[in-house]
């Protein structure tokens, strides 16, 4: 049997990845078939075996190629951007973008990500963890130039942007209220660096000497109490007849 030439071999594998996805996104894994999956394809389901091991390579073979369109849509506009601002505001867009452009994907990736224990070291969590490096690398690189607190926990705030994303797509989209997607992303931005924000540094300076008249004051408090609220003495000087 001569075999496919390698160009028609992609485009097969292409369109049943098509299929696939159709399929996935119109019901839960566990009810989707490969069986549906090929005849939606236009082939057998041996040729389905043919490039992929079983349902669930297939599966991780949807979401990479979900993932990979996404990515790199996104990268070479992550890279003009410079400030942290800018950063987070265009992140929190694009992210609440997909929930209007591709509200069965997100609830195909919830459905997944939220089944049992099993997430975790699965293929759509590594998956996730590439998505989310955008946003840990702008944290970080925030909190570097000194645009964002020094002690500021790049995972902490990420899965509180993410983890409120989620919340708010819940109670917008997924009640049919949606909104737009870059006046949302404004507010949240802002709402945000009102309490990531570093202080400038003429601030930073006075509250570091308000901080040290306060820990005096404090000093001085204690020690009055412990005389009994009587200033404490000063120190006596000696006696002229007596030294000499």
């Amino acid at each position: 049997m001569t075999p496919l030439p390698r160009r028609r071999k992609a485009a097969r594998r292409a369109e049943i990845l098509a299929a696939a996805r159709a399929v996935f996104l119109a019901q839960p894994y566990e009810q989707a078939s490969v069986n549906q999956i090929a005849e939606r394809a236009g082939c057998v389901v041996g040729t389905i075996y043919g490039y992929f091991e079983n349902k669930r390579d297939l599966f991780d073979a949807v979401l990479t190629d979900f993932y990979d369109g996404l990515i790199a849509d996104i990268e070479p506009k992550f890279a003009l951007l410079e400030s942290t601002e800018d950063r987070l505001r265009y992140l929190v867009a694009r992210h609440l973008q997909i929930t209007r452009d591709d509200a069965s994907w997100l609830r195909v990736l919830a459905r997944e990500a939220h089944a049992d224990e099993a997430y975790f070291g699965s293929r759509l969590h590594q998956l996730n963890r590439r998505y989310a490096q955008f946003l840990t690398r702008t944290i970080a690189d925030g909190i570097a130039r000194g645009e964002l607190k020094p002690d500021l926990d790049p995972q902490l705030a990420r899965d509180f942007v993410f983890g409120g994303l989620e919340h708010w797509v819940r109670n917008t989209v997924g009640r049919g209220k949606p909104r737009d997607a870059a006046v949302t992303a404004h507010e949240i931005t802002r709402m945000m660096l009102d309490g990531w924000r570093a202080a400038p540094a003429a601030a930073r300076g006075a509250a570091t000497l308000q901080g040290l008249e306060r820990r005096l004051s404090r000093l001085e408090d204690r020690i009055e109490n412990r005389l009994g609220g009587r200033p404490p003495a000063r120190p006596r000087r000696p006696d002229k007849e007596a030294t000499t």
